[in-house]
This record gives structure tokens, C-alpha cells and sequence, in this order.
């Protein structure tokens, strides 16, 4: 068969199922724009606030500034993206970003932290902050503990039958996540709306003058505690505010999933304008939000609301403002239960899991079954494990305390541990596709569609991420290094338990995370090695074996592959198997043509105002002329009689 056959071949079934579905049943483009917003927004604006005034130095403006520097970055990456997701044809984004624009190493960290450390934690820990922030409602009108001798066990069970019900009911219809994504977001805007409502009835009752704790300049506050005196991001408002915007990261963590849910979308070139306009709505949400509660709540976030709603007998006020909370962040599990299902069945016919020739054979086009099941394998063990050892055998290192009920202090925190990093690397990996897309620029090996905004948004992202990255990494292990100046006693806090205990692990989990990114690389490879001689020979042996279980030839899997990654220059396993160290002609027409009739969205939407916008000024300059002309008509013709 032809290369264009076999290319064409790969596109018919990449079309097939799901993405073949009645355009009724599929996603619109509000509806995917609504799945960023939902995907976005959830816990981590009021989870987040706080914390940012705390490191711009208690100063409203300078948290304002993290805001917006933040905002900025973000919008800069969905621009920059744009292009980015154009050079792929399947629903793997961060994971099939990585491996269009950077080398192995980059791609196999993104997929192994994807599938074996991102996937597992947010069915982790998401559940359990939904749970969190229902006892916080709760515990304003009475006691939020259940009373039990292991209240933490009975969390775990909680987090297990969210997670099995959205990775089940979101796998099995994008129609009815689609449903529940446009329920949960309705309910979510209610607490986002009292936000705002409370932060300036509370800024304007109180003169306007601002809480306590903060001013409009620095205002560093009291130092009491040995955690907070030796602590680097207290140093100076400078490294506080990178540390801030990327804590803020975290606030924006999830709107790429839209980009892994394309084939679900009735229009997927609209995909990239979709996360666009989502990012925008959000971003004017989240600075409205970060106004209000810097203006009238005690330390910049929901919980500062409390007091002034007690004393004004309106705990039912705060009990429902928290509670819908918790659940808006069912939207974010929603949102990444659409996609985990499909990325993982993408990854299980690129045959980059374990046991993916077992099970690419049955895979359903019309449902990922195969997808469900492997998130339910990797999720639930994961899920049942860290609830254990949060429960049992972890310290109450943040300090909730134990209104939350037995051993459940300590499983937050251990929760709030595990989910220290996954934020931060994702945005990490981002950072780095969208390098290799700038260098992609001047060498010209992976087919994009060019867009004219793509160069300085995609720097100003490098630039502002790398240095919040870099800030952040760099602040734990500075914190660690600061234990040998804090005195073990002389404090009212428990040394161990509140300042050794959680830096420790901070910095052991990042290095663990690492390891599990790294490690399976090597081992892999040298099994590989072992068993066929050389990496290239592996590489062909699974190329086969995936090619006869999708009823290709080797070259017809290789070509259709090269069509997904939209690849031009072929790799040196392929050279071998095709036995020619370059595509054809045709070959490359085919993959470059897929982009002959494609038309930025953002450019078409900014020319087709710009056009609407010369008609409008140019109907306005005819009508003004042509009333211009009508004295000088009528005096014309008055002269004439």
C-alpha cells in the first residue's frame, strides 16, 4: 500500500468511534470553553489567595502584581500553544507536546509523571479536598468529624467512590461529563460570586480601610515562629514573588485538558481558541476574586470570612459558601476524568505502557473501556496506599487540628504533600515543549501552523515560567538547609512535627517524583537492550507487533505514526525498518497538506473584526458622503429651475 494510503488510513481510523459520533452528541465550542473554566476553577483561587499575599510581603498591590504577572504568563502559554497543538492529531497533549518538540528523555519524564504520579494523586488528593471543604462548612454549625475511632478510613472510601464514578461515568459518555461539567460550574460560580460580594461588603463596612494583617504597601508580618522566621521566601518580597505566581500556577492547573479531549469537540481546529477565550474568563474571575478577599478578608482567603459572618449570626452564610466550594471542585476531577480515560488509550496503541500489546486488540472505538480500566488500576491501589500511610502514619504538619476527626488532620497534610509538585512539573513540561517549539522555528522538522503572535508569547512564557520554576525548586531545599540555624527548643511549636518532619518530605517527595520520572527510562532501555541487542531493534519488534495487532504492515505503522506526530525527519530505528533514511515526496505532501486549507483561529477571528470593523468605517464614510452630497445635489438642481 502507498504512504499516502497508509497515512490516509491512519486518519480515517483516528476519526473513527467517538470522534464519527452524531455532532449532537459531541462537544461544542462553548461547551469546551465552559470545560477549561470548570477545569480551571475550583479549589485552588480561594486555596492559593492566602498564600500569595503571605509571599508579597502582606502588600494588596504586590499580590495584585503576582496576579496579573501570573495571568499574563498563563494567557502567553494558551497563545503559545496554539501553535504547539497543531502538530498533533490524538488526544495526549502535555505527553504528545513533549514528544513532538523535545528528545526522549523530556517526553518518557512527561509520560511516566502523566500516567504514574499526575494520574493516581489528582484521584488522590482532589477527593479528599472536596471532602475538606465540605467539613469546613459543616464544622461552622457543628461538629464536621464523624465521630469514629479512624475517621480517615472512612475518608479513603469516600475518595475511592468519587474517583471509580467520575473515571466510570466520564469514560463511558463525554456527553454526560460534558452534562455534569455545565452542572458543577453553575454551582461553582455561586461561591466565586460571594466571594467578591463578601470582600468588599466587608472592605466597605470597614471604612475602607483595610484588614489587620495587610496594607497596600509591605507589611511584613510578625515573625513568631521559628517555621516562619528561617524561611526563604520570607527573606524579601523579590522571591516571594515568584514563588507567589507559581503557587498561582496551581490555580490554573487542568485547562489543558481540553486540548486531550479533541476528538470528542464537534469542531477540533476550534480546540486552541476554546482554551484561549476559557483562560481569559477565568483570569478576569480569579483578579476579581484576589481584589475582593486581599480587600475584606483576614489573610487573603475564605476562611478570613468567618469571624465577620459569625458576628453578624450569618454561619449558614459561611457553612454554604464553603461547602460549595467543595463542591466546585468535583469539576476538576470531571474535567480530568474526561481526559485521563482517552490520553491513556492514546499512550496503550503507541504501545508506551505496560501490557499495551495485550490490550491495543480491544480496544473500543465507541468507549474506552481499555482506558477506564487502566486508570482504575494505577488510580485505586495508589489512592487506597497513601490514604493508609497519610492516616496512620504521617504528622499534622499544616496544622488543621483535630476538629476534622481521627487521623484526618494528618491525611490532608499528607495530601497537601503529594500535591506540592504536580502543578509546578506540569507547567514544567509545558515550558519545555513550548522551547522545542521555538526551536522547531528555525529547523523546521515538525509541520505546525505558523502563527504570527506564537514567537513573543512563547518567549515571554519561557522567561516568566523558568524563573517562578526555578524559584520554586530552588525554595525547599534553601528551607532545608535553613534547619541547621533553627534551634530545636525555645519554641512553642513541636520541632519535629510542624518544622523538620514537613521540609524533610517536601524536598524527599520532589527527589522521589524525579526517580520514578527517570528511573523506568534506563531500566527500560537496558532491558531492551538485553533482550534485543539494541534500542533500534525494540523499537522495530513493537513497531511489528502493533502493526499486525492493527492490521498494518511495519511501514504502514510507521508512516500512519509519523502522521499523528506530524514528524517529518525520521528517527534511526525507522530508517532501519523503512531501509531509506527519509520520507518521499508525497509523503511529506500528505503530512504538510493537512494544514493547506487550516486557518489560525485567533488570526481569523482578529481579521475577520478587522474587516468587520473597514466595512463598518468604510459604510460609515459612504453614508457620510452621501449626505454631504445632497445640499450640493439640491442646490444643483435649484439652480437648474
Amino acid at each position: 500500500m502507498s504512504s499516502e494510503n497508509a497515512l490516509q488510513k491512519q486518519a480515517k481510523q483516528a476519526t473513527e468511534g467517538l470522534a464519527n459520533a452524531p455532532l449532537k452528541k459531541k462537544i461544542g465550542f462553548f461547551s469546551a470553553m465552559m470545560i477549561v473554566v470548570g477545569s480551571c476553577i475550583g479549589a485552588g483561587i480561594f486555596f492559593k489567595a492566602g498564600g500569595v499575599l503571605t509571599n508579597s510581603a502582606n502588600s494588596v498591590v504586590f499580590a495584585m502584581f503576582a496576579w496579573i504577572l501570573a495571568a499574563f504568563a498563563v494567557i502567553a502559554m494558551g497563545l503559545a500553544l496554539i501553535e504547539i497543538a497543531s502538530a498533533r492529531n490524538d488526544n495526549l497533549s502535555i505527553i504528545g507536546w513533549s514528544q513532538t518538540f523535545n528528545g526522549k528523555l523530556i517526553y518518557k519524564s512527561c509520560k511516566n509523571f502523566m500516567v504514574y504520579i499526575y494520574l493516581p494523586l489528582t484521584y488522590f488528593f482532589m477527593p479528599l479536598y472536596v471532602v475538606m471543604s465540605i467539613q469546613d462548612g459543616v464544622g461552622a454549625l457543628t461538629n464536621a468529624a464523624f465521630g469514629t475511632s479512624a475517621d480517615w478510613a472512612i475518608m479513603m472510601v469516600i475518595a475511592i467512590v468519587m474517583s471509580v464514578y467520575f473515571i466510570v461515568v466520564c469514560g463511558v459518555s463525554s456527553r454526560v461529563g460534558n452534562i455534569q461539567n455545565w452542572i458543577i460550574t453553575c454551582v461553582k460560580f455561586i461561591p466565586l460570586v460571594l466571594a467578591i460580594g463578601l470582600g468588599f461588603a466587608a472592605f466597605a463596612q470597614n471604612g475602607g480601610q483595610l484588614p489587620p494583617d495587610v496594607d497596600w504597601g509591605f507589611k511584613p508580618a510578625t515573625q513568631e515562629t521559628a517555621n516562619s522566621i528561617y524561611s526563604f521566601a520570607t527573606m524579601t518580597p523579590g522571591f516571594g514573588l515568584f514563588i507567589a505566581v507559581a503557587a498561582i500556577f496551581f490555580a490554573y492547573d487542568g485547562f489543558y485538558v481540553t486540548a486531550g479531549i479533541q476528538s470528542e469537540m464537534k469542531e477540533p481546529k476550534k480546540t486552541p481558541l476554546a482554551i484561549l477565550f476559557g483562560l481569559i474568563i477565568v483570569t478576569v474571575i480569579y483578579l476579581l476574586i484576589a481584589i475582593a478577599m486581599s480587600l475584606g478578608a483576614s489573610g487573603g482567603n475564605p476562611f478570613g470570612f468567618a469571624d465577620w459572618l459569625k458576628a453578624k449570626n450569618l454561619n449558614w452564610l459561611y457553612a454554604t459558601f464553603q461547602i460549595l466550594i467543595g463542591i466546585g471542585v468535583l469539576g476538576i476531577i470531571n474535567g480530568f476524568a474526561l481526559w485521563s480515560t482517552r490520553f491513556m488509550e492514546d499512550l496503550v496503541l503507541a504501545d508506551e505502557v505496560p501490557f499495551s500489546t495485550k490490550f491495543a486488540g480491544k480496544i473500543n472505538p465507541k468507549t474506552p473501556w481499555v482506558g477506564i480500566m487502566y486508570n482504575l488500576v494505577i488510580s485505586l491501589p495508589i489512592v487506597i496506599i497513601f490514604c493508609i500511610i497519610g492516616g496512620l502514619g504521617y504528622v499534622d504538619a499544616v496544622g488543621y487540628g483535630a476538629d476534622y476527626g481521627t487521623g484526618v488532620a494528618q491525611l490532608y497534610s499528607f495530601a497537601d504533600l503529594m500535591g506540592t509538585w504536580t502543578a509546578l512539573l506540569a507547567f514544567a513540561f509545558i515550558t519545555f515543549a513550548i522551547a522545542g517549539a521555538v526551536k522547531n522555528r528555525s529547523t523546521g522538522l515538525v509541520k505546525v501552523q505558523k502563527t504570527s503572535y506564537f514567537m513573543p508569547m512563547a518567549i515571554c512564557t519561557i522567561i516568566i515560567n523558568a524563573i517562578a520554576i526555578f524559584f520554586t525548586f530552588f525554595e525547599p531545599i534553601a528551607n532545608l538547609f535553613f534547619l541547621f540555624r533553627i534551634p530545636t527548643d525555645g519554641w512553642s511549636t513541636n520541632y519535629v512535627q510542624d518544622i523538620f518532619v514537613p521540609r524533610l518530605m517536601v524536598v524527599v517527595v520532589l527527589f522521589l517524583f524525579i526517580a520514578l520520572m527517570i528511573a523506568p527510562i534506563y531500566i527500560e532501555e537496558a532491558l531492551d537492550k538485553k533482550k534485543y541487542g539494541s534500542l533500534d531493534n525494540a523499537q522495530i519488534e513493537r513497531a511489528k507487533v502493533m502493526a499486525n495487532i492493527k492490521g498494518h504492515s511495519l511501514e504502514e505503522e510507521i508512516l500512519a505514526n509519523l502522521g499523528i506526530e506530524r514528524r517529518t525527519l525520521l528517527k534511526s530505528w525507522e530508517q532501519k525498518a523503512l531501509n531509506r533514511n527519509e520520507l518521499t515526496v508525497k509523503e511529506l505532501n500528505v503530512i504538510h497538506g493537512e494544514f493547506a486549507s487550516e486557518v489560525d483561529p485567533v488570526e481569523e477571528l482578529i481579521s475577520t473584526s478587522t474587516t468587520k470593523t473597514t466595512k463598518a468605517s468604510s459604510s460609515k464614510k459612504t453614508t457620510s458622503s452621501s449626505k454631504k452630497s445632497t445640499p450640493a445635489k439640491k442646490a444643483s438642481s435649484s439652480k437648474k429651475k
